[in-house]
């Protein structure tokens, strides 16, 4: 930029190189998109280059002529068709010569004295049939100090066009609009309500009224090839070089060349602001969803344990209907009658299991095979939960963050709901639930084998307990019967018929007491497992969810500070003598 400046001015720039390099360093962070990346470092390196003239429009609206007319050669091709398919920028040289710097921009030197001070560049046709065309032009144009917009008389302001200059206005660019072709309306009356149609245009998309200029580009250029000045003077492009001379002062270049990057840097932050402030919408709907299932979780293992409860009581209903029975048993078996009965141990056990067991051990099997089904139902209808907030965030995610704009933020939440997902989904699908019966009823049978009260070995749960109650009354009534044949009299007798129901309400009591506790505590620890296997799944999202919610609430401070030093900058900078 070769420009005289003050010191205030240099201390002014050196302050805008530092906050774009800052911008540049926190959406690294962020990780913004390549290209906006690069809009940055190529917005800092034209801090130092020549003052740039770019002219776009859709194609044949004259732009090449335009530039033809300001330069007085003809340096750019022209025609009907699309005939420039890169970005071309003319500056000068003491001879004419194209040098290709990339695959899309062609350096063309040449000797004209004002190119001394700029460079022009030609794009594009915004409405080309090749799309690539529109690209390049779209891709330049944070590049530009200067824009002049060509539209043609013809077609002036066409829906393509107002997109094109809304999005060149997002830049905050300076922008003069060219209407060419003008002479092609038959009068001024057609002439001056196209412009005002444009201007009035231009206005509702820029929200800010820019210079319009009525133009006869091929018109001036006979008139410079044959020194016809009153045709000159009549194709308007003499006002719109004066314009851009003016422009082109010392003190508007210093004030355009500061500006132009401080409204690249301005709306790459505003696009990321937006991307951070739907991130952390995102993530906060995330963070309330895991909470949600968190309290599930929570709420699941206290409405378990209580209908856990319910199942166990069905156990104790079991062996307490054996002991009312088992008291009817020694009421109608231990008396003086019976003595000859109580000695045949074989016909007691008949009696005893005909009458007092009956059915028990499959009721007792029944209630806690009902209980490990009900337990294991209900994991399963838990990760079917997981498995529906799996798919509402992962669909919230696709609607919310669309193409690259979600950079490994996108990719990280993706990759971390497709494992909760798949581990979802091996549960439901890869779930055995005969095995996972059979491994439930062994730990409830294990957990009462570990506490002493059952010697269960190949028994069922039902069985074992049974065979308990079993024993215990064939000892008491075995005693009984022993003691009577003694001759202990008719005293007696009813004292220990007491003493022996009294004895079995002892054993089934510690029993059930037994059986509450280790069927507890193992239920318990199955309860913990079940929760914690789901936890455990959860976790990563979890942990990426706060993370990610802390990380992204600091740079979004950190841009928000930035922002109020680039509005700060294009004030001072605003504020500049010209």
């Amino acid at each position: 930029m070769n420009i005289e400046m003050s010191e205030a001015t240099r201390e002014l720039l050196g302050r805008e190189r530092l906050v774009i390099a800052d911008l540049r360093t926190l959406l690294g962070r962020l990780d913004a998109a390549p290209e906006d990346l690069e809009e940055l470092k190529t917005a800092l390196h034209d801090l130092e280059g020549i003052f740039m003239l770019v002219a776009c429009g859709e194609f044949n609206a004259g732009k090449s002529s335009l530039l033809n007319t300001l330069l007085g050669e003809r340096v750019m091709p022209e025609g009907v068709t699309p005939t420039t398919d890169r970005i071309t920028i003319v500056s000068y040289g003491e001879e004419a010569k194209d040098v290709e710097e990339s695959g899309f921009i062609v350096r063309r030197q040449y000797p004209a004295d004002i190119l001394r001070d700029l460079a022009l560049v030609d794009t594009p046709g915004t409405n080309a049939i090749i799309r690539k065309h529109q690209e390049l032009t779209e891709r330049f144009i944070p590049r530009s100090d200067l824009v002049l917009f060509v539209t043609s008389a013809d077609r002036p302001f066409t829906e393509t066009e107002r997109r094109f200059l809304e999005l060149i206005g997002s830049w905050g660019k300076k922008i003069v609009i060219v209407v060419n072709k003008i002479d092609i309306l038959e009068d001024e009356e057609a002439k001056a309500k196209v412009l005002d149609f444009v201007k009035e245009h231009a206005r509702e998309t820029l929200g800010v009224s820019p210079q319009v200029f009525g133009t006869k580009a091929k018109q001036a250029f006979r008139a410079l090839e044959s020194g016809d000045a009153e045709l000159l003077a009549d194709s308007g492009v003499l006002e719109l070089e004066r314009f851009i001379e003016e422009s082109l002062s010392e003190g508007q270049r210093l004030k355009l060349k500061l500006q132009n990057p401080l409204g690249v840097a301005h709306r790459i932050a505003e696009s990321y602001r937006e991307i951070i402030n739907t991130r952390l919408d995102l993530l906060e709907e995330d963070r309330r969803t895991l909470d949600e299932v968190d309290r599930q979780v929570v709420q699941f293992e206290k409405d378990m344990q209580r209908e856990f409860e319910a199942y166990l009581a069905r156990t104790k209903t079991v062996l307490l209907e054996v002991e009312k029975r088992g008291d009817i048993f020694f009421d109608d078996t231990i008396q003086l009658r019976q003595v000859f009965k109580l000695i045949n141990r074989d016909k007691i056990r008949q009696a005893f299991e005909s009458r007092v067991i009956r059915d028990a051990d499959r009721e007792v099997d029944h209630a806690v095979g009902e209980m490990v089904d009900w337990f294991i139902q209900k994991n399963l209808q838990l990760w079917e939960d997981v498995m529906t907030f799996v798919q509402q965030r992962r669909k919230a995610g696709e609607e919310r963050i669309i193409g690259e704009v979600g950079g490994r933020f996108q990719y990280d939440r993706e990759a971390l709901i497709r494992t909760l997902q798949q581990s979802a989904e091996e549960i439901l699908e890869g779930y055995d639930q005969a095995e996972e019966g059979r491994r439930l009823a062994e730990s409830l049978q294990s957990a009462v084998v570990q506490t002493g009260l059952l010697e269960v070995g190949g028994l069922g749960l039902g069985a074992a307990i049974l065979a308990f109650v079993s024993g215990a009354a064939f000892d008491i009534t075995g005693v009984m019967a022993g003691l009577t044949v003694a001759g202990l009299g008719l005293l007696v007798l009813p004292r220990q018929r007491r003493k022996a129901k009294r004895e079995l309400h002892n054993k089934m009591q510690s029993l059930r007491d037994g059986l509450a506790e280790s069927l507890g505590t193992q239920f318990s620890s199955e309860l913990l497992r079940a929760a914690e296997k789901l936890r455990s799944a959860v976790s990563p999202y979890t942990r990426f969810v706060r993370s990610e919610l802390g990380r992204l609430e600091s740079l979004g401070s950190e841009l928000q500070a930035t922002e109020a030093e680039l509005a700060q900058l294009k004030a001072e900078v605003e504020a500049l003598s010209t």
